[in-house]
């Protein structure tokens, strides 16, 4: 429960942060593309332009059976496609992924013909149709990008975890050799073997104190990688919900 109240913490506290700092938006703008200029559905994208448009790439193929075309580094084509769910006629699906006031924007485009596309004031029911498309993919687009930075700190967090509980495992192993080592003393009568046992009590001991001594940093590390993660996880929760109420 605790867990849950602190989960819902970082969100309310991050949500002002994205407004303070980021602005969502799914805007009908008119984009120059490469070939000319298109209405299109833009709105930001999260992370790098190469995973945005491999993410289009996979999205087309998995919610709708198309295959797209990456042109160049920054644009990528479904090419006369039928889908039905934007327009009853074939047309060309686009993704362009371009620089404007220093963040990266993608503009999804549907052309009917070499100088036509989708637009509100002459396809109103089929453009609100690519808006829907374009909402959707940019909320896979962000839910996609957080998978992606969860899991390199996730597998970070796994090996830390994994350290510590080494860690604390030879510690246990090394007080049991003491303990072992303080009842053979108790049993002995040679002084000779007494100093033995004694040195190697030592020994042991130094080795437990260096182990100590290591088990603040690692719980420190772990402490902070589980607060990145959380915070990571209300980004991603604060974004899609934002995505979801444009």
């Amino acid at each position: 429960m605790k867990q849950i109240i602190s989960f819902l913490g970082v969100v309310f506290l991050f949500s002002f942060s994205l407004q303070a700092q980021i602005r969502l938006f799914l805007d009908e703008q008119e984009v120059g593309l490469p070939d000319g200029t298109s209405s299109a559905w833009v709105f930001p994208i999260a992370g790098i332009a190469e995973d945005a448009i491999e993410d289009l790439d996979d999205y087309g193929k998995e919610r709708s059976d198309v295959k797209m075309k990456k042109v160049g580094d920054n644009l990528i084509i479904a090419e006369k496609v039928s889908m039905p769910a934007i327009a009853s006629k074939r047309g060309d699906l686009l993704g362009y992924v371009y620089l404007k006031d220093q963040s990266y924007n993608m503009a999804m485009v549907f052309q009917l013909g070499y100088d036509i596309s989708l637009n509100s004031a002459d396809w109103s029911p089929e453009m609100e149709n690519l808006r829907n498309y374009a909402k959707a993919f940019m909320a896979y687009h962000y839910e996609q990008e957080y998978t992606r930075r969860a899991k390199p700190q996730e597998k970070e967090l796994k090996d830390l975890e994994k350290e510590k509980k080494q860690t604390e495992n030879k510690i246990g192993n090394l007080n049991d050799k003491i303990n072992n080592l303080g009842k053979k003393i108790g049993k002995e009568t040679e002084t000779a073997k007494i100093e033995a046992y004694e040195t190697d009590i030592r020994t042991l001991e130094a080795d437990v104190k260096q182990l100590m001594d290591n088990l603040p940093g690692l719980e420190s590390s772990i402490s902070q990688l589980r607060a990145r993660i959380e915070q990571n996880l209300a980004e991603s929760s604060v974004y899609l919900s934002t995505i979801g109420g444009l």
